[in-house]
């Protein structure tokens, strides 16, 4: 993944490797026959890995946590296929022929062995390498955060849950010397989904590594020889299965983003017109059932044309952005702000009387000298309408009485609040 100059560490590795088993099974070679096996092992791994290596590396610079099932089946195919042509040629270079019995015993472990250690540890190296190395850009997915990521803690109780559940199932396995028993080992993929779904996808690789490295050590401490096919084929299941779910979060993630910015301004971060209506007759039906009193406040900015033209629309976009956050500081929570257009804003008061919602309307614009504006000649006021909603008028009907009183307010020279009833304490 680190392209072909990464050739004389792996070369070295594979080296190594072959005297280190050479020396664990004491097959009694020489050490020129070890270092002539090592040289030919190490020269097959770098070149078939790297071969499917490049392949992966050359559309891996595109991939994002939004499109990771593309990537996952590629990523999956080639682990697959690479681990079938290096456990095809090490048997053949190995043993000098191909023949049907060591075919059944070493080919079928070589490969679910090197596939599972691919499916494992790649993830894992590629996260690393973009900790210490960014620039290399390997798989920005990995570097996906969901928002309720948890602390070390939790994703410690996490992992340690995880790992009780796989010596459990081993222990059992064991004991009974059972292979339907240890076929329990493929539910462990319950509790890493867990994992995949509520962590980031480099905890995910780590989560998979450690179950991999574990399966392995329980299987030699237990001398469960018989069964180790079973804990390799489910590390392999486990790990693509969690492969795919990690795109389930970021999707998630992403919705939710497109849905918020669907319904909210850019400019104001306030909720954009149409979905403000339909909250609002949500919140007349609810007013209707439950018989609250709920009032419409509409907003425009005074001159604020004038304000564009003289001092420019960035001033003016400074102007709206500091009129919808003076509005959030002063109203609740189940209050909603809405943009209509251009310098119109709504506001709509559940469980709130027309009297009640005057109080709100003065509050805000006796606020308007409170606009933070880069430029001190900016000194906007606003003028306001008011209007109680009712489920006989509906929104449209509160809507155009609440735009009768801001008409009149405006008439009646601006920067004043005006309700649609006798209730009018400026009259």
């Amino acid at each position: 993944m680190l392209r072909w100059y990464v050739a004389p560490a792996m070369l070295l590795a594979c080296l190594l490797s072959t005297v280190w088993e050479s020396n664990l099974y004491n097959d009694g070679r020489s050490a020129l026959e070890v270092i002539q096996a090592g040289a030919i092992f190490s020269l097959m791994h770098c070149f078939i890995y790297g071969v499917g290596a490049n392949f992966l590396r050359s559309f891996v610079d595109r991939v994002s946590h939004e499109n990771l099932y593309q990537p996952v089946m590629r990523f999956l195919l080639i682990a697959a296929s690479s681990s079938f042509v290096m456990s095809l040629a090490g048997v053949t270079v190995l043993y000098g022929e191909l023949q049907l019995p060591i075919l059944l015993q070493s080919w079928l472990a070589w490969w679910i062995g090197d596939m599972s250690g691919l499916l494992v540890l790649v993830p894992v190296f590629i996260g690393l390498v973009n900790r210490i190395y960014p620039r290399h850009g390997l798989l920005f997915g990995l570097r996906y955060e969901p928002a309720g990521r948890s602390g070390y803690l939790k994703f410690t109780t996490k992992l340690a849950t995880t790992s009780a559940l796989l010596v459990a199932v081993a222990l059992a396995a064991s004991y009974t010397e059972s292979a339907e028993v240890a076929c329990l080992v493929f539910f462990i993929a319950l509790p890493q989904m867990w994992i995949v779904h509520t962590e980031s996808p480099m905890r995910v690789a780590v989560s998979i590594a450690l179950f991999s490295c574990l399966s392995a050590l329980l299987v030699s401490l237990l001398q469960m020889g018989e069964q180790a096919y079973i804990f390799q084929v489910a590390i392999s299941v486990i790990a693509s299965a969690a492969y795919f779910a990690m795109a389930v979060p970021a999707l998630v993630s992403q919705n939710q983003a497109l849905n918020k910015e669907v319904k909210t301004d850019y400019l104001s971060q306030t909720v954009m017109r149409q979905h403000f209506i339909k909250l609002a007759e949500q919140n007349i039906r609810q007013a209707s059932r439950y018989k609250h009193k709920t009032t419409l406040l509409l907003f425009d900015i005074d001159n604020f044309k004038q304000i564009n033209d003289q001092y420019g629309h960035l001033i003016g976009d400074e102007v709206l952005q500091e009129f919808s956050r003076m509005v959030k500081s002063k109203i609740r929570e189940s209050d909603i702000l809405g943009r209509f257009g251009g310098d119109e804003f709504m506001l709509l008061l559940p469980q709130t009387s027309l009297e009640s919602a005057y109080k709100v309307a003065e509050s805000i614009r006796y606020g308007m000298v409170e606009l933070n504006i880069s430029n001190p000649n900016v000194k906007p006021s606003c003028s306001i309408g008011a209007a109680e909603m009712n489920a006989a008028k509906g929104f449209a009907g509160a809507f155009e009485e609440a735009d009768r009183a801001l008409l009149q307010a405006k008439r009646g020279g601006r920067n004043q609040t005006t309700l649609n009833t006798a209730i009018n304490p400026n009259t």
